[in-house]
Order: C-alpha cells, then sequence, then structure tokens
C-alpha cells in the first residue's frame, strides 16, 4: 500500500485556537490548540469528538499585535481527540499571513 502524499509540509507548533460549528453561534466557540499546522490546514486536539466533514470556524493569532485570522475548516480525519481540519476558501491575505508564520517557525519538522 502506497503511503499519502501530502500537499502541504507540516510545521510543528502550538498555537490557541477558538473553534465553533460553521453552523452555531461564537458562544458556543471552545479553545483547542494545534499539534502542527501547514498552509493547507492544521490538526487540533478537540476537547470534543468532532465528525468526519464537520464544517469550522477557526479563529487564531499567529502575527503579535495582529487581528485574529477567523478561517473556514472542515474536518477531514480524526483519530479520537486529534482533528485533521482543512482550510476551505481562504483568500489571498490569509494565505500569505499563514505561508508567511510558518517560514519564520523556528523549528521546522517536515512531517
Amino acid at each position: 500500500m502506497r503511503a499519502a502524499v501530502r500537499r502541504w509540509k507540516r510545521i510543528k507548533v502550538d498555537v490557541r485556537v477558538k473553534l465553533r460549528r460553521w453552523d452555531e453561534p461564537e458562544e458556543n466557540a471552545t479553545i483547542v490548540r494545534t499539534f502542527e499546522m501547514g498552509e493547507g490546514g492544521m490538526s487540533v486536539y478537540a476537547s470534543e469528538l468532532l465528525e468526519i466533514g464537520t464544517e469550522l470556524m477557526a479563529e487564531f493569532s499567529i502575527q503579535a499585535g495582529g487581528p485574529p485570522l477567523q478561517v473556514r475548516a472542515v474536518v477531514r480525519n480524526r483519530r479520537g481527540f486529534r482533528c485533521g481540519v482543512e482550510f476551505v476558501d481562504l483568500d489571498l491575505r490569509q494565505a500569505a499571513e499563514i505561508r508567511r508564520y510558518l517560514g519564520a517557525a523556528e523549528d521546522v519538522v517536515e512531517i
């Protein structure tokens, strides 16, 4: 069996993320931590089981003092409470900010 080929390099990072289901109000958001991030998504440790295909709103800050990014994401895989989410419909500014952050990360570990 062939190993899956990733579209984006992933970097080990620990970022605080406010996460909620896409159709739920902001007060239902929960705080999670990332395990790794790439240009196309991230893995997070969620406090509840998120089903594959669940649409999410993820809000996180990766620029000191800058406004948080709010991105749409979809759960693509899950192993226990660790979920892989793919960013959906990033605009050019969001994509550039994530790319810049990942490029500046000191502990670059390709997964």
